[in-house]
């Protein structure tokens, strides 16, 4: 990598790996924020779907874009390889699917500049569906002790909208085995305990969520890996450090509910739910109908389904009396 003289900032880290189809939308709304003082580092953790040659193209023009391209390692290393060798006093994460807001690193520069003691900071997220839709706004809380209260249900934060301390993360230890999903919220446990967190309630992300996003493959595994992850900070808490801390491991077995189209069904149920509340009702429909073709007796999608052809019926029978 060929590296500009000046030291900058922020710096901009994204691990990449097979999302060719979002990749350019990602790459470019980095490109478009209005802070300025920023480098762009990007690690294609052995992609074979043509994002290589994406992420090639981009970091031609792009003189920000620190790239590099290898074999596949897992988003653990890459994460911390990305970790490691940014520059920046600060370092801003970004998913390689999912869109930042123009105003973002601006936004959160400036609560950084205001707020010493700030370790890490969050902003809220729209999420979108694969082709760009809306589905839900989610917003954390904006104080410290309302993100720790959070964190014990394994929430608080959308890790990719944060920006952090470089020095404060890897003083924490950056990210560790043996998490093949919720790595990132074991870092933002461990920040927490040694520094100041807050969420911005500017939506300042597009949180984009798909059929081969991590959340949707391993998503049902959550709940085992937030479980032992919270463990591990309940071992700091009473010692001070965590078996993993003190030299030990920690196995995890696979949980249940990995069929592909059970992932499927709860990720187009979700959608559907959350387009229903929106009064999307085109796309909530699109969404519970994928989910039945997985699971043809869901209650839940089934509800879904009459939801809205009562509100569609309501609705005639308004317009039927208008005229």
């Amino acid at each position: 990598m060929d590296y500009p003289r000046l030291t900058p900032r922020v710096s901009v880290l994204m691990p990449v790996f097979n999302t060719a189809r979002y990749l350019s939308d990602a790459l470019n709304s980095i490109c478009a924020q209005t802070f300025t003082d920023f480098e762009f580092i990007v690690i294609d953790d052995g992609s074979n779907d043509g994002s290589t040659q994406i992420l090639e193209l981009f970091a031609a023009r792009e003189r920000r874009t620190r790239f590099m391209a290898r074999g596949n390692r897992g988003l653990i290393a890459t994460r911390n390889e990305l970790l490691n060798a940014g520059r920046g006093e600060l370092v801003a994460w970004m998913d390689s699917d999912d869109i930042s807001s123009p105003q973002r690193l601006a936004r959160q520069v400036d609560a950084f500049d205001k707020d010493p003691d700030l370790v890490c900071l969050g902003a809220a997220a729209q999420c979108i569906d694969p082709e760009g839709n809306f589905l839900n706004v989610e917003r954390y809380p904006s104080l410290h002790q309302q993100i720790l209260i959070e964190q014990q249900q394994g929430g608080a934060m959308r890790f990719p909208t944060t920006m952090m301390r470089r020095a404060m993360a890897l003083r924490a230890g950056g990210f560790r085995e043996p998490f093949k999903i919720g790595e990132d919220f074991d870092l933002l446990l461990r920040l927490s305990e040694i520094g100041k967190m807050a969420n911005l309630q500017e939506t300042l992300y597009l949180y984009r969520q798909h059929i081969s996003s991590v959340c949707t493959t391993l998503g049902a595994q959550w709940p085992t890996y937030r479980d032992h992850i919270l463990e591990l900070a309940r071992e700091r808490q009473r010692g001070g450090k965590d078996r993993l801390q003190n030299g030990g491991s920690l196995s995890i077995p696979n949980g249940a509910y990995t069929d592909a189209k059970q992932n499927e069904w709860r990720a187009y149920l979700s959608w559907a739910g959350s387009a229903l509340l929106n009064e999307n009702f085109p796309l909530a429909l699109r969404y519970a109908r994928a989910a039945l073709a997985r699971r043809p007796l869901s209650k839940a999608a089934w509800k879904i389904v009459l939801r809205i052809l009562l509100h569609v019926g309501v609705s005639a029978v308004r317009v039927k009396k208008t005229r």
